[in-house]
Formats: C-alpha cells, sequence, structure tokens
C-alpha cells in the first residue's frame, strides 16, 4: 500500500463510515424516541401507504365506537321513561278497575279514582315534554317515522283523480324517525322511531267508537260503570302500545347497536394490531441495533484518527 499526502484514502474511507453510522444511529434514536419504525415516507413508502389509509379506517371505528355508545345512551334515555309510563298506566288501569266496583263504592270514592287517574295522566304527559337527550325531545313525536305522500296536480292546480276518483298519487317520501350513524364509512347508518306518548295520543281507537266516545287515554272519565269500562279498553291499548315501542327499542339497542359495538370494538382491536405491526418500533430490535450502530460509529471514529495519523509519518520519515 502506497503512502499519499494529496489523497489520503484510508481518511476518506473512515470518514464515510462514521457518517454512515451516525445517520443509522441518528435513525435509530429517532425510532426509540418516537416509538415507530415509519416516521417519514422515505423510512418505508409502502408500509406507510398501507398504514395511512389503516389510521383512517382506525379512526372511523373509534368515532363509529363512539356513536353506538351515544345512540345506545339515546335509547337508554328514552325507554327508561316508557318504563315510568308504562307504571303509571298500571296505576291509572289498577283505579279503573277500583272504579267500576260501583256495587262497593260511593261517589266520593268514584271521584276519589278519577282525581287519581287525572294526577296520573298529568305526571304521563310531564314525562313526555321532559324527557329528552341535550336538547333533543325524545317521546312527543318528532322521532316517529312519517311517510310525506305527494298527489299530481293538473295544469289549473287541481288533484289528478284516477277513474275511481281517487288522487293519483305523484311520490311518496319516508322520513325515518332517528337516525343513527354507526359505522365507519359513509352509508353506514341505522335507524328507529317513537311513537308520540302524549295522552291525547295514546290509546285511540283503531275501529268503532266506544260506547262513551272517549277517543284517547286523556278523555277517559271513570265516574260511570260504563265510563269504567271503556276507559279499561283504553288503558290497555295504551299499555300495548307503549310495551310495543319499548320492545322495538329494546331490540334496536341489542340487536343493532350493541351487536354493531361489539363487532367494531374487535374490528378496531385487530386493525390496530396490524398497523402497529408495519409502523410500531420493536424496541428491543432497535436498541440492540442502536447499540452495534454507537459501537460502529465510535471504531470509525478510531479508524479516522489512526487515518489521519499517517501523514505524519511521512513527516517524521523527512525529518529524519
Amino acid at each position: 500500500m502506497g503512502v499519499r499526502i494529496n489523497n489520503n484514502i484510508e481518511a476518506m474511507v473512515a470518514h464515510r463510515n462514521l457518517l454512515k453510522n451516525d445517520r443509522a444511529m441518528s435513525k435509530s434514536l429517532e425510532r426509540l424516541a418516537s416509538g415507530q419504525k415509519v416516521n417519514r415516507a422515505a423510512d418505508d413508502p409502502a408500509a406507510l401507504v398501507i398504514s395511512e389509509h389503516m389510521r383512517a379506517e382506525i379512526s372511523g371505528m373509534q368515532q363509529a365506537i363512539r356513536n353506538n355508545e351515544v345512540a345506545i345512551s339515546l335509547v337508554q334515555t328514552a325507554e327508561g321513561s316508557m318504563n315510568e309510563i308504562s307504571n303509571l298506566l298500571i296505576s291509572i288501569r289498577q283505579r279503573a278497575i277500583s272504579a267500576a266496583n260501583v256495587g262497593a263504592s260511593d261517589d266520593a270514592m268514584t271521584m276519589a279514582n278519577q282525581s287519581e287517574i287525572e294526577n296520573a295522566l298529568f305526571s304521563l304527559d310531564r314525562i313526555v315534554s321532559s324527557t329528552q337527550f341535550g336538547q333533543y325531545k325524545l317521546l312527543d313525536g318528532t322521532n316517529e317515522a312519517k311517510v310525506e305522500i305527494t298527489y299530481k296536480k293538473g295544469p289549473e292546480g287541481k288533484f289528478v283523480l284516477d277513474e275511481n276518483g281517487s288522487k293519483i298519487i305523484e311520490s311518496k317520501n319516508t322520513i325515518e324517525g332517528l337516525r343513527f350513524h354507526v359505522g365507519p364509512d359513509a352509508g353506514h347508518t341505522a335507524a328507529t322511531s317513537i311513537r308520540n306518548m302524549n295522552t291525547n295520543q295514546l290509546g285511540r281507537p283503531t275501529n268503532e267508537l266506544n260506547n262513551s266516545n272517549f277517543m284517547s287515554l286523556a278523555d277517559i272519565d271513570v265516574s260511570s260503570e260504563q265510563g269504567s269500562m271503556d276507559a279499561l279498553g283504553i288503558i290497555d291499548q295504551a299499555i300495548t302500545e307503549v310495551a310495543t315501542v319499548r320492545g322495538e327499542l329494546g331490540a334496536f339497542q341489542q340487536h343493532t347497536l350493541e351487536s354493531n359495538l361489539t363487532s367494531l370494538q374487535v374490528a378496531a382491536e385487530n386493525m390496530t394490531s396490524a398497523e402497529s405491526t408495519l409502523r410500531d418500533t420493536d424496541m428491543a430490535q432497535e436498541l440492540a441495533t442502536f447499540t452495534r450502530n454507537q459501537i460502529m460509529s465510535q471504531s470509525a471514529t478510531a479508524q479516522l484518527a489512526q487515518a489521519n495519523a499517517l501523514p505524519q509519518n511521512i513527516l517524521r520519515l523527512l525529518n529524519a
């Protein structure tokens, strides 16, 4: 090996290795500090692209989980109030049966039963008006599914009739009641409906009027035996209506919201695990790599010092 002064090849090689080891050590430090082995696109372009898509999906799942939890809380709020409504209806039914016992009831007892029923009906309406989730009222009928029908009109603005004299339907638009976004992507929605629970909407006759002409739960009057009998029919219908809505809400909560919540939680865990494999640092392995690079950097520094000392040997040779 020749000894040269103008170009110290040994020093250049040692310097290049020193810079290489310093860069590797710096990258290891960054990975150890951030906990991620992919901190920029240059670290692993393919892994970065896949990881970014996974992160977006995980973020969507986490928000969908929160959406489901909020929806469950809303449904539980409504169902809790309807449980109190059911208790009131059962109490009202009990008073109606007491009032129907005319053989052992005087006017004072009848009036007391009617007064208790009216107080219970007032409490029922109060529960309906005060049940809300945030500023969102739940039981006043605003969350009931509806069908809007548009009838066809002629040039003069009159309805167009068919051969039977009925108005021709131009379009039907179904308005869903409570609509929730329960998934991580567009279109992942679920809906349910809560009917109006006011006393003037419960127990409305579905066919012929009763003998007392009660139009709803709000109209019941047990001051007579016939009134008590008719009131029992209205009350039983109201109990059925409330129980039906509670059953529908319970099924919606259990089979739609809670099952979807469990599925999202499992999917988010699996996706997070997969994304972690792509992007997160194996700390034990990276620490070993850092230690190796540190030793190599120290070795390169020593080699560079020795290489820089070679020209001094030539100077001593010239001075000899």
